[in-house]
């Protein structure tokens, strides 16, 4: 039977673009005693007509060929709709690497990661067995369903299908659990777990996103007034901006609070850099609102928004998050380790919090707390999970570590 891309017999096979034939009879050794089949070809056309006809599941890809640059292959593939795994090599520096990865993964290609030449062969068969973190849950199923609806959306939130998820929150210095960030789940009875990145700006765009909120809400302060009220442990709830432009709003949240019996001390409001702000004045008065109330606000996925130190200026945050994605890349990458050690002293030179997100590995949470960051989560720590399993993870934790 022909190996899929899902089968759990699928064949590994590497194809390798590189103009220097030395470099790709490296490779190419290298894999194989990996138990990889491989090709190799130092021209791009040929490389295209053995990713139709001999399907590989991997390719390493060239950035400087005589022909066709590596940008412009990768591109080619993105639009071609590739799935398999790539790997961007180059003898370029470091930041022309990384500037091309990026590219390639925001156009919807798998990259496990970036080959820097010259290379060890330890680091070659690591990104040849390294799933891309970031796209394992969208090429496990959802990213081949069709696109819900508006109409879909509408029903969900009628029938109330909304879920919540929690990730756990700790202090770096300590690693004992501060809290738990909420984080909004579809629960559809036919096509199963659908996750926000499917629906939230669908729900920004039709107008749902208000009742989604405060659905989220509800759901989110029950669990913590039944678990967490006598503690000192903090919940975070996502907020789109675009909820702002409603007035009625931060007494609702309010009253929430009170319906619940959670202080608004407890309660950290995440709300997304990028978001839009189409009344920024108004922003600026409901959010003040917010901290007027005893609300915490934190700016979320900062460093990958147009405004940033805008932001920071006008809006009374009490913390700031930094994106994954310096996070993440942090021990590949100086240029990462140098935006979040900014990031870090920026917050610290404001009086902020700092929570750093996609922390994955204990390397990462080690480089975090010698830069004095604040708080850490990610699937190190972590990952988001049902409401039992978050209070599981604490009891757990809370045996391991005597706290």
């Amino acid at each position: 039977m022909e190996a899929t891309e899902n089968s759990t017999t699928a064949v590994m096979r590497l194809l390798v673009l590189d103009d220097d034939i030395n470099v790709n009879t490296t490779i190419c050794a290298i894999a194989g005693r990996a138990g990889f089949e491989t090709r190799s070809t130092t021209q791009s056309e040929e490389f295209f007509r053995l990713v139709t006809d001999w399907q590989p599941s991997h390719l390493i890809v060239d950035l400087v060929m005589p022909d066709v640059d590596g940008v412009e292959t990768l591109h080619r593939l993105a639009l071609s709709g590739h799935q398999g795994i790539v790997i961007v090599t180059s003898g370029l520096g470091g930041r022309v690497l990384e500037a091309a990865s990026r590219a390639a993964e925001e156009n919807g290609l798998r990259v496990s990661g970036v080959l820097p030449k010259p290379f060890t062969p330890a680091k070659l068969r690591s990104l040849l067995h390294q799933e891309p973190a970031d796209q394992k849950r969208a090429f496990a199923g959802v990213g081949h369903m069709a696109p819900v609806s508006a109409d879909m959306l509408a029903t969900a939130l009628t029938m109330k299908q909304l879920c919540v998820h929690f990730q756990p929150k700790i202090a770096c210095g300590t690693e004992k659990a501060v809290g738990f960030e909420s984080l909004v789940r579809w629960q559809h009875p036919e096509r199963g777990m659908i996750f926000p990145d499917q629906f939230i700006a669908l729900a920004e765009q039709h107008g749902h996103i208000a009742e989604l909120t405060r659905q989220v809400f509800d759901l989110s302060l029950a669990w913590f007034a039944d678990n967490f009220l006598n503690s000192d442990l903090m919940l975070s709830i996502n907020m789109s901006a675009i909820v702002l432009a409603d007035a009625q709003f931060p007494a609702w949240i309010q009253q929430a609070c009170a319906r619940y019996g959670v202080a608004p001390a407890q309660v950290t409001l995440e709300i997304t850099e990028t978001s839009s702000m189409e009344n920024p004045v108004a922003a600026l008065e409901y959010l003040t609102q917010f901290r007027i109330k005893g609300f915490h606000l934190s700016i979320d996925d900062f460093g990958v928004g147009y405004s940033s130190l805008v932001q920071l200026a006008r809006l009374p945050f009490s913390e700031m998050k930094i994106d994954k994605m310096f996070v993440m890349s942090a021990s590949t990458s100086i240029e990462a380790q140098k935006i979040a050690a900014a990031v870090i002293s920026l917050a610290k030179a404001l009086d902020l919090n700092v929570t750093a997100e996609g922390v994955e590995d204990a390397w990462s949470l080690q480089f975090l707390r010698d830069l004095g960051c604040t708080h850490a989560q990610g699937f190190f720590i972590g990952r988001p999970m049902s409401p039992e399993a978050a209070l599981q993870w604490l009891r757990d934790r809370d045996s391991g570590w005597g706290n």
